[in-house]
Formats: structure tokens, C-alpha cells, sequence
């Protein structure tokens, strides 16, 4: 059952639906309304809703049409904030968790918050199962909330001109990628006059690297994807559960992109300083992912302040270092951490694009603080392509997700609790020796040993000296009760 419904935007037909779950004590979702609403208030609410570009908004239906339920990501900075009710008739049957999951797959969210009710263990088991993780408690509406956090890292596989000029062979490439772990594919919407201009002079040359002797605007003609392909690549993508974005280089690639409601943008590095473009993106309200290859760090600030300009903080800043393939001990990583301490403070998140040919710098990354990982995929570096020279193929790229996904799990959580099982075989103070009662303490009668029975080691000169309480035959484990004067 849980997976047999359809999934699509909510239109203003569907005010009808929300305005009863909003009105059910049982399924109010909190963030939308904390108390009944009379209908205009309501149809006025959720036409507001669907023009805000700073909300997600999601319903679900059964194959002939019947409401189920609905899902809400509003903006808060860089998070999202979850919101999620059901009819009465769909409750308990998983179809929240199904719904909840395929809406963050759709939309290419990273960081997810939901309150959920201290007494709601249902909804608290449902957001668990998801990857969310328990992150404090707030107050909400007179009510105690638990705050669930959802931010695991992002894994971008760049298709970039991995594609050769062939359509099948860009879905093979987007198939691949989905069964290799990626969590999106990338790919690029330009053409070379969007990019450059078909002129010979010597500063239009490429010298030395990858694509040495190529003039600028013959290697973008070459390597492009044409426009005509991607609505049907989008729709591929989505019929096989992976999202796709691209890479818009001048403004008609983002009006372009947005017929095909693409979830993100991402900002290369060679326009990373191209302020009017990134101002153009980033006022759809969706999230901006930007590369700083080539960018001071006034750069960096003026990227983020662009964004921010028009109202979009959902930011991510990717360390990249732009040499194609990239050395490894050209990378100098140590700046994520720099970048995190500080644009973190910001709103602003850190991730890595690698060009290298290891897994090394991801995984590296990730244990750093990085919560994007952008890299580049094809199918076989034997099929050319102007960018395989650096790309990963299917079993790389698959080794690569699964090392940051192990990362991931070893870094954890800041965690002091101590392991009581495993802790038994600590030290603690025994009696090595017979010792009567009356007798001293000694270091030939008493010994930190293993396991942990006894007193803890730090009494042990403390006891040196003073003596037994009673009788204590070779191997008791000492208590207090057993130190005399």
C-alpha cells in the first residue's frame, strides 16, 4: 500500500483537502495553522503558499484520484521545515514515511527540520526510520515539541560531456548513477555562444591540460548537451526516482530550466563572480549551490550577498580546485574547514567538488564538516567524452558513495555516554593477597586489575596505608565498606 499513490505539486484545486486536514485536531499540522480557520482565511492562506517560492508543497493521491495527504517544506535560512498530515483512512499503513520520503527526493533537500509533538511516538518512529536525528527540545503552540534534523551529505554525479553526443547514452549514464548511490544527477544548459564567442585570437586558446590547442568556443560546441534532450532526460530522471539539475550559464539557460522545474541550481566556477546571473537563479527561491574554483574570497562574500539579496539563504559553497584532472596535493581540503568557521556562521554550508581521480578527498571532506560532494560520472573513460579524463565510472563512483556513506555513520554524534558492558572490563581495585581484618592496605595486597568490580582505581593510594574492615580473601573485589581507619 505504501507505495501505490502519485506525488505531484499542490494547485489551488487542492485547498479544499488541505483546509480539512488543517481542521482535524488529530492531523493538524502545527507549522500551518494552531488553530481552526474559517475557508476564506484558508483559500487565501494557501494561494500565498503556492506563490512563495520559499515553499514546497506536495500532495498525495491514490491512482483514481483520491487525497491523501500532504507534505510542506517551508524555508527557515538554509533549512527546511517539515510539515506533514493524512487523512484518517491512510493513517498507519506507511504511507507517511513513503510520501515524506519521495517529496525529499524530489526535492533535493539536505536540511530538513520537524517538531513533532512529545506524546506523538508514531510520528517521532516515522522521522527516525528517515535519517532524522533528535536534536533538542522547543516550545510550540504551549506544547513541548521534539526537533528532528535531517542532514545527511548530498552526492552530485556530474554528467558534464560525459554524454558524447548520444541521448540513450545519457540516460544509461543517469540509470548508472542512481544505482551507484548518487542522490542527483548534474547536468550542464549552455551552448558555446552563451558561453564565449567563435573567435581565433590567442587569449581564446586553451594551452597545456586536458584540452590543450582547443579554442574556447570549439571545445563548448563539442562538449555541449543539446536543449533539446533535457526535457526528456528531467522526465526520465524523475521516472526512475533520481532528481536532475543543471548547471545554467547565462540567463535563457535558467528560463529554459525552469519549464522543466528543475529543484536546484548550481553556479560554476568561472561564474561564481557573475553576480547578475546568480541573483537571476537564486530569486526562484530554490537552493543555490555555488563552485569557488577561481574566486577570491571578496568573491565568495559578493556570491553569497547576491543571493541573499533576493531572498534566498539556502546556499552551499563548494571547495574546488578547478585544474582538470585535479593533483591531489593540489587540493588543500584544510579550507572546508576554514570555509565552515568562516560562512557557517552565515546560513551558508560547505561542500567539496573534486575533479581528482580518488575517493580520497570526499571522504576526507566529509569528516571535515563538507555536506555536498559534486563528482564527475561516465560510464567507461574508454567512450571519450571531453571531461571522462577526470570522471569516475559506475563501480568508482559506487566505491566512493559507499566510503562517505561509512564516514558518515563512524563520525556520528559528540557522544560521552560510556558502554557499561564493555566497561566491566575496565580496572578496579582487588585483593591480590590474603588480608586479615585489622592488616593494612599494601601494593603487595591490593592491585588495579581487570575487570572493573571493584573500587575505582582512583582510591588506590587514597586506601595505601589504612586498614581492613574485615576478612578479605586473594581475588575480592575491595569496596568502601571494606576501608577501616
Amino acid at each position: 500500500m505504501a507505495e501505490e499513490f502519485i506525488i505531484r505539486s499542490a494547485e489551488p484545486r487542492d485547498v479544499k483537502n488541505v483546509f480539512e486536514l488543517s481542521n482535524d485536531d488529530t492531523v493538524r499540522a502545527m507549522s500551518i495553522h494552531p488553530e481552526k480557520i474559517e475557508w476564506e482565511s484558508h483559500v487565501k492562506w494557501f494561494e500565498n503558499t503556492l506563490k512563495n517560492p520559499a515553499v514546497l508543497f506536495y500532495v498525495a493521491e491514490t491512482a483514481d484520484g483520491d487525497f491523501i495527504g500532504q507534505v510542506r517544506f517551508a524555508r527557515e535560512n538554509a533549512d527546511r521545515i517539515v510539515s506533514i498530515s493524512l487523512k484518517k483512512k491512510y493513517r498507519g499503513k506507511g504511507l507517511g514515511t513513503a510520501l515524506l520520503k519521495r517529496a525529499m527526493k524530489k526535492s533535493c533537500l539536505q536540511n530538513c527540520v520537524a517538531y513533532v509533538e512529545k506524546g506523538n511516538v508514531p510520528s517521532q518512529k516515522m522521522f527516525l526510520s528517515l535519517d532524522y536525528k533528535q536534536a533538542g527540545t522547543t516550545e510550540l503552540n504551549k506544547k513541548v515539541y521534539l526537533m528532528f534534523r535531517y542532514s545527511p551529505v548530498f552526492i552530485i554525479a556530474e554528467m558534464s560531456a560525459n554524454h558524447c553526443g548520444d541521448k540513450e547514452l545519457a540516460k544509461k549514464i543517469i540509470a548508472k548513477a542512481k544505482d551507484a548511490g548518487a542522490d542527483a544527477v548534474k547536468i550542464q544548459t549552455y551552448t558555446a555562444d552563451t558561453l564565449t564567442i567563435d573567435c581565433h585570437n590567442p587569449e581564446f586558446k586553451l594551452n597545456g591540460g586536458l584540452w590543450d590547442g582547443y579554442y574556447l568556443y570549439d571545445l563548448y560546441k563539442e562538449a555541449y548537451m543539446p536543449w533539446e534532450w533535457q526535457k526528456e532526460l528531467k522526465e526520465y530522471a524523475d521516472s526512475i526516482g533520481i532528481p536532475l539539475f543543471s548547471t545554467p550559464f547565462d540567463f535563457t539557460a535558467v528560463v529554459f530550466l525552469e519549464t522543466l522545474n528543475v529543484p536546484m541550481y548550481k553556479i560554476a566556477s568561472f561564474e561564481a563572480f557573475d553576480y547578475p546571473l546568480i541573483k537571476y537563479a537564486a530569486k526562484l527561491g530554490k537552493p543555490m549551490i555555488i563552485s569557488t574554483g577561481v574566486s577570491s574570497l571578496e568573491e565568495i562574500q559578493g556570491a553569497i550577498n547576491a543571493c541573499k539579496s533576493v531572498g534566498n539563504n539556502d546556499i552551499t559553497l563548494l571547495k574546488c580546485t578547478s585544474a582538470y584532472p585535479a593533483k591531489i596535493e593540489d587540493m588543500n581540503l584544510i579550507t572546508i574547514k576554514d570555509m565552515i568557521d568562516r560562512f557557517g556562521p552565515q546560513g551558508v554550508k560547505i561542500g567539496l567538488s573534486d575533479h581528482s581521480m580518488s575517493i580520497v578527498p570526499p571522504v576526507a571532506a566529509v569528516a571535515m564538516g563538507a555536506k555536498v560532494i559534486e563528482k564527475h560520472f561516465t560510464l567507461d573513460r574508454a567512450l571519450g567524452g571531453a571531461d571522462s579524463g577526470f570522471s569516475l565510472n559506475a563501480e568508482e563512483f559506487a566505491a566512493m558513495v559507499q566510503a562517505v556513506r561509512d564516514t558518515e555513520k563512524a563520525l556520528g554524534n559528540a557522544d560521552y555516554t560510556v558502554n557499561e558492558t564493555n566497561r566491566r572490563l575496565g580496572r578496579s581495585l582487588y585483593v591480590v593477597k590474603d588480608i586479615r581484618a585489622g592488616e593494612k592496605f599494601t601494593v603487595e595486597n591490593v592491585r588495579s586489575i581487570r575487570p572493573a568490580n571493584g573500587l575505582h582505581p582512583k582510591y588506590y593510594e587514597e586506601i595505601l596505608g589504612k586498614t581492613a574492615a574485615r576478612d578479605l580473601p586473594f581475588g575480592t573485589a575491595l569496596t568502601l565498606k571494606d576501608i577501616g581507619g
